[in-house]
Order: C-alpha cells, then sequence, then structure tokens
C-alpha cells in the first residue's frame, strides 16, 4: 500500500498533524482492522449499565487523579 501524508507543522516547524486522503485512510483502516471486537463492546455495556444503576461508584476525574497521584 502506497501512503502519502501530508504533514502540518507549527510556528517553531514541529509536526503537529498529518493529513491522508481519504481513499488512503479507508485502506489504512481496513488493512489494520481497527474494529472493536464484540467482547470488548459487550463488557463496556455492562459496565455502563452497572453505572448507571449504581452511580455511587462513580468518582469525579479530580478526585480520582488525586487518588492516583498519592500512590
Amino acid at each position: 500500500m502506497d501512503i502519502n501524508p501530508q504533514y502540518t507543522f507549527d510556528n517553531a516547524e514541529n509536526p503537529v498533524g498529518v493529513f491522508l486522503p481519504i481513499e488512503e485512510w479507508k485502506q489504512l483502516t481496513q488493512q489494520l482492522d481497527l474494529d472493536i471486537p464484540n467482547w470488548q463492546k459487550e463488557k463496556v455495556l455492562q459496565e455502563k449499565q452497572r453505572m448507571d444503576s449504581n452511580p455511587s461508584l462513580l468518582v469525579e476525574w479530580n478526585s480520582a487523579k488525586q487518588q492516583l497521584t498519592k500512590q
């Protein structure tokens, strides 16, 4: 497969982005098989249902971040 990316740069000439023609993107994603497996989708849905039925399990990001940085 032939990929011809075009790069975008910031003011300091650091590469910050890549542009691919849509047909090249489609070919690349097909080759990489980026689809999420069904077992992972099911697990996410199960966890969402668990959180929906018991919101007290949820922790705000700032609290979780503090807890993680203490360890």
